[in-house]
């Protein structure tokens, strides 16, 4: 990738900048292409590299949670469960019963509220810790949702006294009070009983820990029998984690790009300006700007170090819609051109691309969209439909990698065919 003006300065490097001028000042601040900063963003997510490069292992699987951050999870089984999905983008087929003895069994993550409930690396314990003792947040005091979700202290102890006697247990053992049967309510999501509610909201301030999972399904036991004992995080420390984990995975981003990304702490526009601040005085971030950005940017000043040597992107793989690519929807719109809506959620008739669309990864672009559904009953892979971006012509390179990675998705759900859409 060349730079946008005098060819003898680093690859995506402002010609204004001299190499090592990194700087918090405006008047020094260093600049980058967009080509640059979007090579090191796919590089801190692990996309930047053909899928299946590196295998998956314990130290591989530690290291992508302690770049991005988090490994959301989601319930929607119909290809695969995210996180599964997620990991298999980068590293191709595995073999998901090692994910899960790492995480349950070898502890080297945790379940625990990151990007929405996610599986964290175990390094970040510490930061769990301090949103569970604050837990819940401020802003959820006040709301009528709130108000009608919490459950008394008699139910938080009747659940914490059937788990230090009969063990793990999961939601479904939880049997509703008799004063609870005839309980009404205008939505489904309230239909909730208490103890089960205790359950949850026990796990959100840490008196209780996801064990393992069965069929998905959480498996709760009392804390002190699933974590050693040890210290919660700062306050300060974790509001910093809010920018430092959201710059390890994203590389350059201004404010706005972060805001959504790792949403553990939920910091207010005041907070957020005071703990970007504090970093900058710190030297722990540097400011920098973005060719064709608004606003200035930030950056780990360790993750500039190496920017002018990262290779171009290369290879094709699928993006699950819940992959930390996407956490950040606008990101993908400002530094991708990419616009992506998750249509789970929208009423079929309106869907303009499908249930659990996967966006295409071409070469550090994302270039179209495919609608999976995996038919397990029959063993096969359906593509419902393939979108490509307007602007993007398809090269026989392109239609290889797409065959490759549709085969190898396949390959990974265990299905035995694959169908395509009449057009494919």
């Amino acid at each position: 990738m060349r730079p946008t003006t005098r060819a003898a300065e680093p690859p995506g490097r402002d010609p204004e900048l001299r190499r090592g001028g990194v700087s918090g000042t405006r008047r020094s601040r260093p600049k980058f292409t967009r080509e640059a900063a979007t090579r090191l963003w796919l590089h801190r997510q692990g996309l930047d590299r053909p899928r299946g490069s590196s295998p998956l292992d314990a130290s591989t699987f530690a290291d992508h949670l302690e770049r991005t951050g988090a490994l959301q999870l989601d319930s929607v089984n119909v290809v695969d469960r995210a996180h599964y999905l997620t990991l298999w983008s980068r590293f191709g087929s595995y073999d998901r019963a090692d994910v899960n003895r790492w995480v349950y069994r070898d502890r080297l993550a945790y379940e625990y509220w990151g990007h929405e409930a996610s599986i964290l690396p175990i390094s970040h314990l510490p930061l769990g810790r301090r949103r569970m003792r604050r837990f819940p947040p401020e802003s959820w005091s006040g709301r009528a949702w709130w108000s009608r979700y919490a459950t008394s202290t008699a139910s938080k102890r009747r659940v914490l006294r059937r788990l230090r006697a009969e063990g793990p247990l999961e939601s479904v053992d939880f049997q509703p009070q008799p004063a609870e049967r005839d309980e009404r309510t205008d939505s489904l999501a309230w239909r909730l009983k208490e103890d089960k509610r205790s359950l949850k909201l026990l796990w959100h301030d840490g008196r209780v820990a996801v064990v393992e999972r069965r069929h998905f399904r959480c498996v709760y036991d009392v804390a002190e029998r699933v974590y050693a004992d040890g210290p919660a995080a700062t306050l300060a420390q974790y509001h910093d984690s809010w920018l430092l984990i959201g710059l390890s995975g994203c590389g350059i981003a201004p404010e706005r790009h972060l805001v959504n990304y790792f949403t553990g702490p939920e910091l207010n526009a005041a907070e957020r300006r005071r703990t970007i601040a504090r970093n900058l005085r710190r030297k722990r971030i540097v400011e920098v700007e973005v060719e064709g950005l608004r606003g200035p940017c930030y950056a780990l000043p360790e993750h500039l170090d190496g920017i002018d040597r990262l290779p171009e992107p290369a290879g094709t793989t699928l993006i699950c819609p819940f992959d930390s690519l996407l956490w950040q929807r606008r990101r993908a719109a400002e530094f991708l051109d990419f616009s992506y809506t998750v249509e789970i959620y929208v009423p079929a008739a309106k869907r303009k691309y499908g249930y659990y669309v996967l966006p295409i990864l071409h070469e550090g672009r994302l270039v179209g969209r495919l609608d999976p559904k995996l038919h397990r009953d029959r063993g096969v892979l359906e593509i419902r439909a393939l979108h490509l971006e307007a602007d993007f012509a398809p090269t026989a390179r392109f239609e290889a990698g797409l065959d490759d990675a549709v085969a190898d998705l396949a390959d990974f759900l265990g299905a035995d065919d694959i169908a395509m859409p009449p057009n494919g």
